[in-house]
Order: C-alpha cells, then sequence, then structure tokens
C-alpha cells in the first residue's frame, strides 16, 4: 500500500486561500446530532456526528438511487467546482476526480472509505495549527501535515484518520 506526497506550491497556496474564502461564505451544513442520534451514514462512519463544530458537504458528482448526479450544493454554488479544478490544474494536474467531499472542523476517528474507491487526494486548508492526517501502513502509523503538502492514497483500502487542531481546518478530499 502507498500515498504520494506533493508539496504546495505558492500557487497551490494561494488557490486554497480563494476556496477558503469562498466556503466560509457557504452555510455548511452540521454533522452533529444532540440527541445522540447518528446522522448520514458518512457522519456515523468517521465519528463525527457528536462533534458540535463539524460540517461536511459534497460538490460534483454523488450517487443517489444508483445514478450520478450533480449534488445540490454544486447546484447551489457552481463555481466552486472551478476553483477546485483550478487547483487540481496547478497542484497535480494528473490526477481526475468527480467529486470533492468537504470537511469543516472536523476530527475522523479511523476509518476506510467507501465510495471512494480508487485514489483520494486529500488536502488541508485554514488557519488551523495541528490536525494532522494519520495513515495506518500495515504496521506503521504515519503522520502527514495536510496544510503543507497534499496526499494521495486509496482511502478504501488504506485506513486513515485525523488529529485533534486548533483554529478553523477545512480538509478537501478530491476522489
Amino acid at each position: 500500500m502507498s500515498y504520494v506526497r506533493t508539496k504546495l506550491s505558492k500557487e497551490d497556496e494561494e488557490i486554497l486561500n480563494k476556496i477558503y474564502e469562498e466556503l466560509e461564505k457557504i452555510n455548511i451544513t452540521t454533522s452533529y446530532s444532540s440527541k445522540g442520534i447518528p446522522g448520514h451514514y458518512h457522519a456515523v462512519r468517521t465519528g463525527t456526528y457528536n462533534q458540535k463544530n463539524a460540517r461536511q458537504i459534497c460538490f460534483g458528482l454523488v450517487k443517489y438511487r444508483g445514478k450520478f448526479q450533480e449534488s445540490k450544493f454544486t447546484k447551489m454554488y457552481p463555481y466552486m467546482i472551478d476553483l477546485f479544478k483550478e487547483f487540481i490544474a496547478s497542484h497535480y494536474s494528473d490526477f481526475s476526480f468527480r467529486t470533492v467531499y468537504v470537511n469543516k472542523n472536523t476530527v475522523s476517528h479511523k476509518h476506510l472509505d467507501k465510495n471512494n474507491v480508487a485514489d483520494s487526494l486529500l488536502v488541508g486548508l485554514g488557519p488551523y495549527r495541528e490536525g494532522e492526517t494519520t495513515l495506518y501502513l500495515g504496521n506503521e502509523e504515519k503522520k502527514f501535515s495536510i496544510k503543507t503538502s497534499s496526499i494521495i492514497f486509496n482511502g478504501s483500502k488504506i485506513p486513515h484518520r485525523s488529529e485533534k487542531f486548533e483554529g478553523t481546518r477545512y480538509s478537501l478530499v478530491f476522489f
């Protein structure tokens, strides 16, 4: 099992800053359940349903009733897809994606992904400290700062989690 780590360029960081500014204008829905009743499946899988500040949304294509269609947030904020494409073109132009999962202020438990069954590109943005991503590579735990580099790995085969952080932390998962 492997991964690819790619340092962010100055241009990448500028594009991520634009993405951050635009995401901050969007009312991202909460994953939290005050009654202790787990919410949507992804929040349960990653353990974010009991985190009051956790927010998660999807852009791009999502599977609904067996068919792919544009997500609700893609229809509401179509310009975000252009920003995501701009980032990928600058940072790792060979990477193709159809979906971007946006996590805001989430600390995910160790998990495997279900819907993104090939490689995913993960990157962090926002004014936060710490908050590394841990990959479980066989018997080894390897921590990465996704704020200074992206990592590409198969999240359906490599267990992973995020660590605690301070500040506002977004992670973008392209798959």
